[in-house]
C-alpha cells in the first residue's frame, strides 16, 4: 500500500493526551460531533468499511442478522453495514451527541448511549448475532474490560469484529495486561476462537493497527 501521509486536526492533539480520562474524552466528542463527519472525511478513515467487510465476511447472506455497533459514534460503521445489505441494526455509544448524530442517519432500530467497561449492559444474554466496534480502542475510549461483555451479549457462534489503531491503543489493557494478553485469555478459556487478526495498514489517518474477528463458543 502507497504510504499516505498523516494529516494534523488540532482536536486529536486532545484525544491523544497520555493518560486522557473518560470525562475529557466525553467532552471532546460533545464539542466535536456535528462537525466529526465532515473532518473524518479528510483522515483516510479505513476502519469501519475494514470492519463491515469482517462482518460480511463471517455472516454472508444472513442480512437479517442483528448486529450491534459498539461505541458507534455517528454511524460510520453503521453506513457501511447498510452499504453491504445488513439492516436490522442496533447502535450503542458512550456520547450522547455522537449517539444524536448516529440517530439522525435513521439507520438504527434501536439506540443506546452507555460507556463500555467490565460494568454489565442493559442487554441479555446472547442477544446479537455479531458485535462490531470501530476505531473506539484506546486510553480514556474502550479498554480490554469491555471484551467479556461483548462475548456475553453475543450468541454461542456468533462474532465480535474490532480493530485497534497502535498509536492509540498502547493504553488500552485492564488489570495489569495489554488488550492482546486479554484476548488470548478469552482464547486460552474457550470463550471465542480466532477468526481474523491481521495487520491494517493505514486504517486510520496514516496509522497502522490491527483487524480482529473472533466467534464466540
Amino acid at each position: 500500500m502507497a504510504k499516505i501521509e498523516e494529516k494534523k486536526l488540532p482536536i486529536l492533539n486532545e484525544l491523544d493526551k497520555p493518560g486522557i480520562t473518560n470525562e475529557e474524552v466525553e467532552d471532546v466528542y460533545a464539542r466535536w460531533a456535528k462537525d466529526y463527519d465532515r473532518d473524518i472525511a479528510d483522515l483516510n478513515y479505513f476502519a469501519p468499511a475494514n470492519n463491515a467487510n469482517e462482518v460480511e465476511k463471517a455472516l454472508k447472506n444472513k442480512k437479517d442478522a442483528l448486529i450491534l455497533d459498539a461505541a458507534c459514534g455517528t454511524g460510520l460503521c453503521g453506513i457501511e453495514l447498510t452499504k453491504r445489505g445488513f439492516h436490522n441494526l442496533h447502535a450503542l455509544d458512550g456520547s450522547s451527541e455522537m449517539l444524536e448524530q448516529a440517530k439522525q442517519k435513521g439507520i438504527y432500530k434501536k439506540t443506546m448511549c452507555a460507556l463500555l467497561g467490565p460494568n454489565r449492559l442493559d442487554i441479555p444474554d446472547n442477544t446479537y448475532d455479531a458485535v462490531v466496534m470501530s476505531g473506539a480502542v484506546g486510553s480514556g475510549h474502550v479498554y480490554a474490560s469491555c471484551l467479556g461483555e461483548l462475548i456475553r451479549i453475543v450468541k454461542p457462534g456468533g462474532y465480535v469484529v474490532v480493530d485497534t489503531i497502535f498509536r492509540y491503543s498502547r493504553e488500552s489493557g485492564y488489570q495489569g495486561k495489554s488488550w492482546d494478553e486479554i484476548m488470548d485469555d478469552f482464547l486460552m478459556a474457550g470463550r471465542w476462537v480466532t477468526v481474523t487478526r491481521r495487520l491494517a495498514e493505514q486504517s486510520f489517518n496514516a496509522q497502522d493497527g490491527m483487524q480482529y474477528a473472533f466467534q464466540v463458543k
